[in-house]
């Protein structure tokens, strides 16, 4: 007897299944009639919910941005972290979470898809700003940071920490080169911020002792 599925949770499984296969093989190795045989569905069944495989790569590229943007806010929004704990909390939870994307990641980086590098830089900025600069202004308050332009040093901050990671995952994390990036992007936090010299790097060596 044939079973019917409800459509989201047929859609949820296909995205799922991709995921697996962009993640396993690549993006470019994995055919539509990969992700069908996998799924165990029909071709047809693929086109009905999705046009081709870069509309299902589309739909994971959403699912990821949601992912990110309400991680995001929900440490903004949490009352017992200092903005310095939060700062460090969302740039450990970015940084894993594209780490473990890395395949899919660096192939929307890479521009290799245009329309969804713009996409996903735009609503990443858009959403992360608002919860980055809700954070600068807590540090204000506490004293630890130092700035007239909160949405403007959020912009940078956030621009900044793209720049600097890009490509940092290739990178031996106990090389000197890995080392030299992240000391040089707690550099340009801090004087973005106006925070103490050298206070967002003890935070994060703090952070990584402590796990």
């Amino acid at each position: 007897m044939r079973v019917t599925k409800d459509p989201e949770i047929r859609r949820k499984e296909l995205m799922d299944v991709a995921e697996e296969l962009f993640l396993e093989n690549g993006y470019e190795e994995t055919a539509v009639s990969d992700i069908v045989k996998k799924a165990g569905v029909a071709q047809g069944t693929f086109y009905y919910y999705f046009k081709s495989k870069e509309t299902i790569l589309d739909a994971i590229t959403d699912k990821y941005l949601d992912i990110i943007i309400e991680k995001t806010e929900s440490i903004a929004d949490q009352e017992n972290l200092n903005s310095i704990e939060k700062l460090m909390a969302t740039f450990e939870f970015t940084s894993s979470f594209t780490g473990d994307r890395k395949g899919i990641m660096d192939y929307i980086e890479e521009g290799r898809c245009a329309h969804l590098q713009i996409k996903f830089n735009e609503r990443m900025s858009s959403a992360t700003i608002e919860h980055t600069a809700r954070i600068i202004q807590q540090g204000i308050e506490e004293g630890v940071f130092d700035t007239k332009y909160i949405e403007e040093a959020a912009r940078a901050y956030l621009g900044v920490t793209a720049l600097i990671l890009q490509g940092v995952s290739d990178l031996d994390p106990k090389s000197p080169e890995f080392m030299r990036r992240l000391m040089a992007l707690f550099y340009f936090m801090e004087r973005i911020l106006g925070a103490e010299n050298g206070i967002i790097a003890s935070a994060f060596m703090a952070m990584t002792t402590n796990k």
